[in-house]
């Protein structure tokens, strides 16, 4: 490196971010920045000239070019594909050495170097984090310095270790927020119900209105499923034998069935008329329409489950009137 020192005002450049830095190491203090916008930049204005901050690469004794290369150059030297990772890791010892002294410009630059694998960690943690984006940021990057510290400079692959060590330490941050938001909003925030939702009165009648069933046969489904009347019981009603009824109902519940897969039937709405003498062409009810077609052929609190049942008479034993 140079002996020169820097320009008064990127030395100042630096010495903020270097602030932020070791504020984000002892605090969890929110961030109204980007901590690596702040790096990338005092990293652009220190690495071309006249300042050009560089290693000799010379001197490491790896299979770099000669002499010295510019901070920005050798960041890209050491992404390629063909680099040796021994040449990679000594550059990165060299790199720990001089960013270990507190306050060294070189921790920024050590941050700078590993720019492309701290923001493959931001993006990846971002996608399940709901804090602030400089929060997470902050905290990758404290985890990056702490372990710029504790890491062996004898073992391999330093940058990747450094670099997971951040991504560490984001995650933490993540469960940690996604604990708290729980917490904080689990018991009274609204949430969309849980699948199945919607009352199966309402895929009945559905059903009605998209012809898939008669009115008949929701009924049939109605009274014997959701209102568990025996089969027999509504058989010896009708004067059918039970067989033909199972036989009837089995087959109405595979058209629903069909349909609900079709994507023709659901149970979140439904606009369905209870005139038996047909039903009409399926319509979605609009936003804001008034649901009185359906509140029609609900029964009051207290009733049945919702679709008009028949009104089954009062028997003593399947199949004989009581």
């Amino acid at each position: 490196m140079r002996a020169s020192g820097l320009p008064a005002h990127l030395a100042a450049g630096c010495a903020c971010v270097e602030g932020v830095l070791a504020v984000g190491s002892t605090s969890r203090a929110r961030y109204s920045v980007s901590i690596l916008q702040q790096v990338e930049r005092t990293f652009a204005q220190v690495t071309p000239e006249p300042v050009s901050l560089y290693l000799d690469c010379g001197q490491l004794g790896v299979d770099l070019p000669e002499g010295p290369i510019p901070l920005y150059e050798l960041r890209d030297l050491l992404l390629r594909p063909e680099t040796p990772l021994a040449a990679r890791d000594a550059v990165w010892r060299e790199l720990i050495d001089r960013a270990r002294p507190k306050g060294s410009t070189w921790r920024v630059m050590a941050v700078a170097m590993a720019m492309p694998g701290l923001r493959h960690s931001v993006r990846a943690l971002s996608l399940d984090f709901h804090g602030d984006r400089f929060d997470l940021e902050a905290e990758i990057v404290r985890g990056f310095l702490e372990a710029l510290t504790k890491v062996d400079v004898a073992d391999s692959a330093l940058c990747a270790r450094l670099v997971r060590a951040a991504q560490k330490a984001g995650t933490k941050l993540v469960y940690a927020e996604a604990a708290f938001e729980g917490a904080r909003w689990s018991a009274f925030r609204s949430r969309a119900p849980l699948p199945p939702w919607g009352h199966p009165d309402f895929l009945l009648l559905d059903a009605v209105a998209a012809g898939v069933i008669s009115l008949e046969e929701a009924k049939l489904i109605a009274t014997t499923r959701l209102e568990h009347v025996p089969v027999d019981q509504v058989a010896a009603w009708f004067g059918e034998r039970t067989n033909t009824v199972v036989v009837r109902r089995h087959r109405a519940e595979h058209r629903v069935k069909d349909a609900i897969a079709e994507g023709t039937v659901s149970s979140a709405d439904s606009s369905a008329l209870a005139d038996p003498s047909g039903p009409r062409p399926h319509r979605a009810r609009a936003p804001g329409e008034p649901c009185e077609a359906v509140l029609e052929r609900v029964s009051p609190p207290g009733g049945n489950r919702g679709l008009t049942r028949w009104p089954l008479p009062v028997v003593g034993s399947p199949g004989q009137p009581g």
